[in-house]
């Protein structure tokens, strides 16, 4: 149970009469409506209140459960004087009284941020019909049910399309305890209310609307206890948060762990019969020069050799830094001519920059080149080398690339998924290194200086087949569906529970490690029936 379903529960049985014990010594509800109705009357005899039309008796149909002995079911207006405000639109002024509307309210709080202002004598005339005083309570009628909030300030102000709910009488109710019950049936009004492309609940609906009223001492019982167990909610829902925030983190970035660990040689283990990455260098080295012989590829001036200022952390035995350019074929992208592009399926696919990325592989652009200049053949990388720098795909065709791209091809033996895993770790590495003003991007020779950790080509294989693994783990924790909650029911509370129980168990997480003693008290006796 989470702390929302909770704090429902613990409305609802407050408002049911199950969360305080009776006390056979109160008052019963009955003599306090006595009282309340001998005020109204006084009201209404003294030109205070208008005698409005008596309200319907209430039926056995509309009573929705049993109420202990001692309370009773009332109407809201024959309970207290149930008002509202404006429905109309004043005109607005620069300098005058604040228009708290539907708006303003929200988490029991009235907000004067960003209030319209009104004259003195549109003020004057709303406050005839429904004059705003401290302990009063506000309730939106229109657009966002609800929102119950106690006047606490002396400030004066009007109210449009909010109910205003007034005792007749000081002691008439405890302002708390009406307040929870608002908080509890506004979500059951939301569902009856009624309106087409705004929803509204009437002045007269909320003037019917039946309330289980208890003696004035057990409401103030009742008030008394919600507070403490709400402020133990606020404990409940910030664990939650906590946990919430630590499984989403936990999810953006585990993934990126796994690729940090990998190449650094800490996600699988050596293998000392692995033939290490020196032998593996050496041949790729021979090849390129074989290559290069056959004018097949062209010789480029030499990269230089990596310094100790450059090496960024130890490898493991077998490993050997290498720069990307010795191990990669490499080709920066270049835009074709712009009449050679069109979206008519003829000449080759012509790819710009990312957006056609998939998670892994390219898919399938809507543009095409009679003209290509550039172009990357079947199973090469590409990276993003314009803003956005460092995202990495795998083309799996031969391609036109734009100069938003560079692709890269290994040479000899190299694990061409090994090569993008690696790649993906070096975004921001990328990022840091990028330059311009108008678009941030990275050089040709930037990307092949970048200093690549070469394991054994048998590790190389092993990493990847653990990182494929691990990332589909993350693929799987990203779309993990939680069961969703259910809003028509109020979770009901055990009817009793042994006083040996067991403190509840953490509602969202199946634990209250976080929660400090007195909350694991209070939530335990909240469950425990009373003797």
């Amino acid at each position: 149970m989470k702390a929302s379903e909770l704090r429902k529960s613990i409305l609802q049985v407050a408002v049911q009469g199950k969360l305080v014990p009776q006390d056979k010594n109160d008052e019963p509800a009955s003599e306090l409506l006595k009282r309340i109705q001998a005020e109204k009357d006084e009201h209404i005899k003294a030109g205070k209140l208008k005698r409005g039309r008596p309200l319907p008796p209430i039926t056995g149909d509309e009573i929705p459960y049993d109420l202990p002995e001692g309370w009773v079911w009332c109407r809201l207006n024959n309970f207290c004087d149930v008002r509202d405000g404006t429905h109309d639109t004043p005109k607005y002024v620069s300098d005058g009284f604040p228009l708290i509307t539907s708006k303003n309210l929200s988490d029991g709080q009235i907000s004067f941020e960003n209030v319209k202002l009104i004259s003195n004598e549109d003020f004057e005339a709303i406050s005839q019909r429904s004059k705003v005083d401290i302990g009063d309570i506000l309730f939106a009628m229109i657009g966002s049910i609800g929102n119950p909030a106690v006047v606490e300030s002396s400030k004066p102000f009007a109210i449009k399309n909010v109910a205003l709910f007034k005792p007749y009488r000081q002691d008439s109710f405890i302002t708390k305890y009406f307040f929870y019950f608002l908080e509890l049936e506004q979500e059951q009004m939301k569902r009856i209310s009624s309106g087409g492309v705004q929803s509204f609940v009437s002045l007269n609906f909320l003037r019917n609307y039946l309330i289980p009223v208890p003696p004035l001492a057990e409401q103030q019982r009742i008030a008394s206890k919600v507070d403490e167990l709400m402020a133990l909610c606020d404990e409940l829902e910030a664990a939650e948060n906590e946990q919430d925030a630590l499984e989403k983190h936990l999810a953006e970035d585990l993934p990126e762990s796994i690729l940090q660990s990998a190449v650094q040689g800490k996600l699988v283990p050596q293998d000392k019969n692995d033939e290490p990455a020196s032998e593996l260098l050496k041949r790729i080295q021979a090849e390129k020069t074989a290559l290069i012989k056959a004018g097949k590829l062209k010789k480029e001036k030499p990269l230089p050799p990596i310094t100790k200022d450059e090496i960024p952390y130890n490898l493991p035995d077998g490993w050997v830094w290498c720069r990307l350019g010795e191990v990669n074929n490499f080709i920066m992208g270049q835009s074709p001519a712009g009449n050679s592009v069109s979206t008519d399926n003829q000449g080759l696919e012509f790819h710009q920059g990312k957006g056609f990325y998939g998670e892994k592989y390219l898919q399938k652009s809507n543009q095409f080149t009679s003209s290509p200049r550039k172009i990357a053949p079947p199973n090469s990388i590409l990276l993003a080398v314009r803003a956005p720098v460092g995202d990495v795909n795998i083309t799996k065709r031969k391609i036109c690339i734009g100069r938003g791209l560079c692709a890269l091809w290994p040479l000899g033996t190299m694990n061409i998924n090994f090569m993008f895993y690696w790649l993906q770790a070096q975004k921001q590495n990328f990022v840091l290194k990028a330059t311009g003003t108008t678009f941030a991007a990275v050089t040709g020779e930037v990307v092949k200086n970048q200093i690549l950790p070469l394991p054994p080509l048998a590790e190389q294989q092993r990493i990847v087949a653990k990182v494929d693994e691990l990332m589909a783990l993350c693929d799987e924790l990203k779309h993990v569906d939680m069961q969703p909650m259910s809003y028509s029911k109020v979770v009901p509370f055990p009817s009793a529970i042994e006083a040996t129980a067991q403190p509840v168990a953490m509602a969202a997480r199946g634990d209250v490690n976080n929660l400090s003693a007195q909350a694991k008290q209070a939530i335990e006796d909240l469950f425990v029936e009373d003797e």
